[in-house]
């Protein structure tokens, strides 16, 4: 794919893609990898798979499912796309295991995608969860 075309890729993964947007999951059934291997901050383990990935995004966004995303920063070489999004909104249902607590968060997260064959093959992603932990209430340091 051409640089254009991993732009419209990323836009649409961005947008229509986004956890609380309708339908999304449709969305990556068009557009990741059966296979895909997800990085998710860090953690020792990738979640291989698109089914594995849409139930553990549709797990994430139960917590958030008003959580808004803006935008920042978008970087693509050849077939390797980079973004910054900030991520604004309120827990209002069970996330990563915590209750809700009605309280709002705003933090900024990174994206790096590899495409292959013009699907997402393989995806990091980092946000600083010790700072949404905090606005949560739930860590203090």
């Amino acid at each position: 794919m051409n640089k254009e075309q991993n732009r419209a890729l990323a836009h649409r993964f961005i947008t229509e893609g986004w956890g609380t947007a309708p339908g999304w999951d449709k969305v990556w059934d068009e557009m990741v990898a059966p296979d895909v291997v997800y990085h998710f901050n860090s953690e020792p383990n990738p979640i291989v798979g698109l089914e594995a990935n849409k139930a553990f995004n549709a797990e994430l966004f139960q917590g958030f499912p008003t959580l808004n995303s803006t935008l920042e920063d978008l970087l693509i070489d050849g077939n390797n796309i980079v973004y910054r999004q900030t991520l604004q909104g309120k827990h209002t249902g069970e996330f990563l295991g915590i209750p809700a607590t009605g309280k709002s968060v705003k933090i900024n997260d990174f994206t790096f995608l590899k495409i292959a064959n013009g699907k997402i093959a393989e995806w990091w992603y980092d946000c600083n969860l010790l700072a949404a932990m905090q606005q949560l209430g739930v860590v203090n340091l």
